[in-house]
């Protein structure tokens, strides 16, 4: 195979690392093409292309975060650039870590080092903790100790799972029906019946970066999310709702007076625990297509 053939063949899965890594598909495509430059550059004589590639992913999304931190002036609350599709994500594509790919993750993640975030991405992708210490240029003790300080620091700030349940597909069932009735409900102004789908412990996230209306800090309590959601609902006539996967989880493409909102869910006990809403424009790279109205929109 030439060379390019075989970076081509692994460029998907070294996006989808960086991405996990940085919490951008923008800039997780920027760190895989600085890798692409390297491997073009010097990797004539490389006897494992898969595992230069990783490494040299690795490192390169280790420094864009680094980078980030730097230059931390983001306005209001930060949410990773979402992934958004319209097909249900078939059996095959969940195999592959589908919680270091959540929102919730993506999010909490942010509290970690940056080798703390590489080693626990690491780990849940299959690779055992010599081959990490190896990427890292670390010991494999080292290793094992961000391991588990990584987990301490996720565990503080809570699960980043829905409900705690195995049944992958249940969990999906469950947030499914939550975000349509959570939608309704917003639609119609219900404000009891918003109430009654959210956890007492809820938390709305709001990404508006500047550049749309959105809160500047996070939303606390099921009180006060649900008169910010019928608050915000009620002030546009014009509206529409199309269901996606967001993440690898049910979501919403929903427009508010020509602002496209990106919403995914957390789940807990049955309940409605975290809302993401990424109004961001700069972060809708992967939003397909235009939205469709909502017919009961009104």
């Amino acid at each position: 195979m030439t060379r390019e053939g075989v970076f081509e063949g692994q460029r998907g899965r070294l996006t989808a690392l960086a991405y996990r890594m940085v919490g951008s598909w923008t800039d997780a495509e920027d760190v895989v093409q600085d890798v692409a430059v390297e491997w073009w550059a010097g990797a004539d004589d490389v006897a494992n292309p898969g595992g230069w590639l990783t490494k040299t992913t690795v490192r390169r999304a280790i420094d864009a975060l680094r980078r980030r931190q730097r230059e931390s002036s983001y306005v209001g609350p930060w949410l990773p650039e979402p992934v958004v599709v319209d097909r249900q994500p078939a059996a095959a594509d969940l195999v592959e870590a589908r919680e270091t790919l959540s929102t919730a993750f993506l999010l909490i993640a942010e509290a970690l080092t940056p080798p703390q975030r590489a080693v626990v991405v690491l780990r849940s992708l299959g690779y055992r903790h010599d081959e990490i210490a190896g990427f890292l240029d670390i010991t494999p003790a080292a290793a094992r100790q961000h391991h588990t300080r990584a987990t301490r620091t996720l565990d503080r700030h809570g699960p980043p799972t829905g409900n705690g349940t195995a049944d992958r597909d249940g969990d999906d069932a469950v947030t499914r029906s939550l975000l349509v009735a959570f939608l309704s409900a917003a639609r119609d102004g219900d404000l009891e019946a918003l109430v009654a789908l959210l956890h007492d412990d809820v938390v709305a996230y709001n990404d508006g970066g500047g550049r749309t209306r959105a809160a500047r800090n996070p939303l606390f309590g099921p009180a006060k999310v649900a008169r910010f959601v019928v608050g915000v609902s009620g002030t546009y006539a014009r509206r529409a709702v199309r269901l996606v996967t967001v993440n690898g989880t049910p979501g919403a493409v929903v427009t508010l007076g020509g602002a496209a909102h990106v919403i995914s869910l957390q789940v807990r006990d049955g309940r409605i625990y975290r809302i993401f809403d990424v109004s961001n424009p700069d972060k809708h790279g992967t939003v397909p297509g235009l939205v469709a109205p909502d017919p009961a929109a009104g």
